[in-house]
């Protein structure tokens, strides 16, 4: 009997409506958890709000005192500019001194460009002192990269623009202006309400949580195709960092509702974690044993895995409880799936419930069995984020420099803002006569690429991937500048309206993609050449000239004068990682000896995310800015295997902190400690060093000391061997006695 065809068209529109609902849920997921907290929308916000405000406000004085527009208007901008986008701080009181001191900057940097431009060479030699100052001033803290920047920009501005002294005062009111606008809307208008930020940090989890659970999904439709198994640890990566960002946010105590202990939300954060570890471990391994699970089993996992990527908990905890029956094949990982999505809905649970935001009460601390991570005493502050933003690998980039014992006059004593300072004023010297040798005019614009790749940067790996973002950007800029420069071209008010859109799109995205940033500033930038009547494509053409020179200037310069190699930074990296892995092992091994202990697993698991986080950062470095040989698949693989370790010591954690004590379970956890540290003081982890002769590897060690534990405690043992498992992939090989 055939299907009418009404049907058959209904059933196809139904279809389709529920593959497009699915491919929105999917991008709207992803659009939140891009910007977890609205820190890259906000910042775009800001930038063109206080740049749009400050142009009319600095328009409106000048027809007030009668002066011409253009100059304290380009100034003005540049001072909101930098102040909206580089005073990022959550405290009324910090934002009050930094904004005070930003006009004081950006005044002395134009004051001393007015006066040292009347003399060329001496502007020229001082640009060089100046480009070293700003970035030299670093070291006292984020507050003066912002005040080191403004500083250059004010002589960098002054001294290109050449304007005559006596419109020193002219200049100096613009600032002063710009300034104080500034700062009042960033105390007033911009300002970020902190616990409005921590929830929308929590939705950021949650909808990353459900990318990586549709990412998952795709692992399982694929067969665990490698391709989309990495797109799967992506997602992973980047939930961890959203994690850890929350965690920042606990350190502000503002963040939170009065009463509610900042402790019970890094617990519930770190559970969040652990159930898509185990989430996902499982997803995989069914995928990778598809054929074996039976055709009412898969539509079940199938179900579970798209109802729970949707939000639809109801109906994906009902799959998750049928996996777990015993009517099922019994196959261990459809069994750990499912346990590992119960896991995951009750910890979810939590917050919708309101649970974590319930003030803690005297009952509380009455009731057996009470969680002592409620307790404030019980919270160590972790991560300290420097803008809003987790921290950069500044820190490890310094050791790598540091030399035990170094003599008076060593290198090695150098502080990382120093060497870096020295770069960029030799980039800046270097850029100066090169850009001038392409043209007299515009050499400043080889300048500012020059001494922005030393912005934001530890390595030279990381100056590397952002000199060659800003040539990119520029050159595809470029494409688009002429084209829209063409289309508005006596149109003075969308111009100014693309202005103002590239400004906010450029800030945007700055987070996500240097290269992207730079190529809205171009098209910014050709579209107020427009507005000023000096647009030419020849203009174009030495602009990219000028830029292309910097850059490369600036990568020279980074891999030969005082470097601070990627490689080493990523072996500082690996070990810091392992030397938290050590750390945490030796907190639970403490823990299941039953002896007391002052160190906390949930406070060593965020260390431990920390480190992680901060080994992927580096490799990304030295993978993506490396010009000569990385052997790229070798270390994506050891930083991965390194990353399934954290995962597991985290799930290790987690469960120790609630299982009894256990003596062989103890010394298991000192036998994976010891593993992990000795992996840590190898140099290269891609030839570990050999086991003494007739020296028992890592998992011969373990065997007996797991398989003697009672059946209570097998979610323990599967994590220790799990983590054994990966430490033996990284680990030493035993050289057989003779």
């Amino acid at each position: 009997m055939s299907v009418p065809l009404d049907d058959r068209l209904h059933g196809v529109y139904a279809a389709g409506a529920d593959r497009l609902g699915q491919e929105f849920r999917d991008a709207r997921d992803r659009f939140v958890a891009s910007d977890p907290g609205w820190a890259r929308l906000r910042q775009g916000i800001r930038a063109i709000v206080a740049v749009g405000s400050t142009l009319l406000l600095e328009f409106a004085l000048t027809k007030l005192t009668g002066q011409p527009p253009v100059l304290s208007m380009l100034l003005g901008a540049v001072v909101a500019m930098l102040m909206s986008t580089g005073i990022r701080d959550g405290h009324r009181g910090v934002i009050v001194r930094t904004a005070a001191g930003a006009p004081v900057a950006a005044a002395a940097g134009a004051c001393l460009g007015v006066l040292t431009a009347q003399q060329h060479i001496a502007g020229l030699l001082t640009f060089v002192l100046v480009s070293f100052v700003a970035v030299w001033v670093r070291r006292f803290g984020p507050r003066w990269f912002t005040l080191g920047f403004l500083f250059w920009q004010g002589f960098f501005f002054a001294l290109f623009l050449h304007p005559p002294v006596a419109a020193l005062p002219e200049l100096l009111l613009a600032i002063a202006v710009a300034g104080l606008w500034v700062g009042l809307l960033l105390l007033t208008v911009l300002y970020d309400d902190p616990q409005l930020k921590l929830r929308r940090i929590v939705t950021a989890l949650r909808a990353r949580a459900r990318s990586g659970i549709a990412a998952a999904l795709d692992v399982l439709d694929d067969r665990a195709d490698p391709a989309s198994v990495r797109q799967l640890r992506r997602q992973l990566v980047q939930l961890a960092e959203i994690a850890l960002l929350l965690d920042g946010q606990l350190a502000d105590r503002r963040a939170l509702p009065d009463g509610v202990p900042p402790g019970r939300l890094r617990r519930w954060t770190v559970d969040v974690e652990i159930g898509m570890d185990e989430v996902v471990g499982a997803a995989v391994e069914v995928a990778a044993r598809r054929d074996e699970v039976p055709p009412d089993e898969l539509v079940d996992v199938r179900q579970m895995l798209q109802t729970l990527g949707w939000g639809d908990y109801p109906t994906a905890s009902a799959a998750a409880h049928r996996l777990q029956s015993p009517d099922h094949s019994g196959m261990p990982a459809v069994w750990r799936l499912g346990s590992a999505a119960v896991f995951l809905l009750e910890t979810v649970a939590r917050w919708d419930s309101g649970e974590l935001s319930r003030p803690r009460t005297a009952a509380d601390d009455t009731q057996p069995g009470g969680d002592t991570l409620d307790e404030d005493s019980d919270f160590e502050p972790v991560i300290t984020l420097i803008g809003g933003n987790l921290p950069g690998s500044a820190a490890l980039a310094q050791r790598t420099i540091d030399r035990p014992g170094a003599g008076k006059f060593s290198l090695s004593r150098m502080d990382l803002t120093t060497r870096q300072a020295i770069q960029a004023g030799i980039a800046a010297g270097l850029a100066i006569m090169v850009g001038e040798a392409i043209s007299a005019q515009r050499f400043y614009w080889a300048v500012i690429a020059a001494f922005l790749a030393f912005a934001g940067t530890a390595t030279s790996g990381e100056t590397l991937q952002k000199a060659t973002g800003r040539i990119g950007g520029t050159v595809f800029g470029l494409i688009a500048a002429v084209g829209l420069a063409n289309a508005t071209d006596g149109h003075r008010s969308i111009a100014v309206a693309v202005i103002l859109v590239c400004i906010f799109l450029a800030f945007f995205l700055q987070a996500l993609s240097y290269g992207a940033m730079i190529f809205f500033i171009t098209v910014m930038l050709g579209q107020l050449y427009t507005l000023l009547g000096t647009f030419s494509d020849e203009l174009l053409e030495v602009r990219l000239a000028e830029t292309v020179a910097g850059a490369a200037i600036g990568i020279v310069v980074s891999l030969v004068i005082l470097p601070t190699h990627s490689r080493a930074t990523l072996r500082e990296a690996r070990k810091a990682f392992l030397e938290s892995l050590a750390e945490l092992l030796d907190a639970c091994s403490e823990t299941l000896d039953g002896g007391p202990t002052d160190r906390d697993l949930m406070t060593l698991t965020v260390l431990l995310d920390a480190a992680g986080r901060q080994l992927v950062r580096t490799r990304r470095a030295l993978t993506k800015g490396r010009l000569f040989g990385a052997d790229r698949s070798a270390v994506r693989h050891r930083v991965s295997v390194l990353g399934t370790c954290g995962a597991s010591a985290r799930a290790l954690a987690a469960l120790v902190s609630i299982s009894p004590p256990d003596p062989a379970l103890a010394r298991a956890a000192t036998e994976l400690a010891i593993e992990a540290r000795r992996l840590g003081d190898a140099p290269e982890l891609a030839h570990p060093p050999a086991l003494p002769p007739g020296a028992p590897d890592l998992l011969t060690r373990l065997r007996p000391l797991l398989e003697s534990t009672a059946g209570s405690q097998q979610s323990v043992v599967q994590a220790m061997r799990r983590l054994g498992e990966g430490l033996a992939l990284l680990g030493p090989r035993p050289v057989p006695a003779r």
